[in-house]
């Protein structure tokens, strides 16, 4: 049940928007195993006054992926090296602009369909990849 926040200062056009978040959404498929029906996204722009980003990089991309608890750092790391890479072909960046934060949250954590915790849920794909 990966949730995608994506934030930018770049003015993008909106394709170019949507294809950061499919992006994003092949990698976690490809490397979580993830199903289409469980990603959900938001995409921020920032006014460039309103973001400061790290040494002044202006192609800076943060994203932050919240997810269920239990993958393990090797696929972690994969996930990363994917994204920057896949982001940094697709809008002709520097790999190093492209910040992933990974949260985890306990299953037990999250209430949804209808008011079950996500761990008393079968989702169709292994948690401890």
């Amino acid at each position: 049940m990966p949730i995608v926040r994506i934030e930018d200062a770049a003015a993008r056009t909106p394709a170019q928007r949507q294809a950061i978040v499919h992006c994003v959404y092949d990698a976690l498929r490809a490397v979580f195993g993830v199903s289409d029906e469980e990603l959900q996204a938001r995409y921020q722009r920032f006014a460039p006054e309103d973001l400061l980003p790290p040494g002044g990089d202006p192609d800076y991309l943060h994203i932050e992926i919240t997810v269920f608890a239990g993958r393990k750092p090797e696929t972690k790391k994969k996930l990363y090296a994917k994204l920057a890479a896949d982001l940094a072909a697709l809008l002709d960046i520097p790999p190093a602009s492209v910040l992933i934060l990974l949260r985890e949250e306990p299953a037990e954590n999250w209430g949804m369909r209808g008011g079950q915790a996500a761990s008393e849920i079968d989702f169709g794909y292994a948690i401890a990849v």
